[in-house]
């Protein structure tokens, strides 16, 4: 049986517990949905649905990465503070219109932190 999301998002706020400029992650995309891992653990996870599409094209724009195809990946090294926007991004419920206000302000920060600037969702 995989990890619960409840249980992955424990270990990943854990892991922001601890800041640190480089942390590498890797977005795999699978026929369930799209997850993040760091050091081969569930950060977080995504499935496909309208939401969790949105959710996984947002987090992918913030990694500063493409949404990677079926069962490949994309690995991306982040700072902590970049790592718990991309968190938030994967919590939002993108069937409420204010999810995506959240999400461009989130994206908004991510660019910030990365340095450079992305195209809006």
């Amino acid at each position: 049986m995989g990890t619960s999301r409840a249980k992955a998002l424990d270990y990943a706020y854990q892991l922001l517990d601890r800041p640190s400029a480089h942390v590498r992650v890797r977005l795999v995309q699978n026929h369930t949905g799209v997850s993040l891992l760091h050091k081969g653990r569930l950060l977080t996870r995504v499935y496909i649905n309208r939401s969790g599409m949105r959710a996984s094209l947002a987090m992918a724009d913030a990694l500063g990465v493409k949404i990677p195809a079926l069962n490949r990946s994309e690995e991306a090294v982040v700072s902590t503070g970049l790592l718990y926007r991309v968190l938030a991004l994967s919590q939002l419920d993108f069937r409420k219109p204010e999810a995506m206000e959240m999400a461009r302000h989130l994206l908004e920060e991510a660019d910030a932190m990365r340095g450079e600037r992305q195209d809006d969702l």
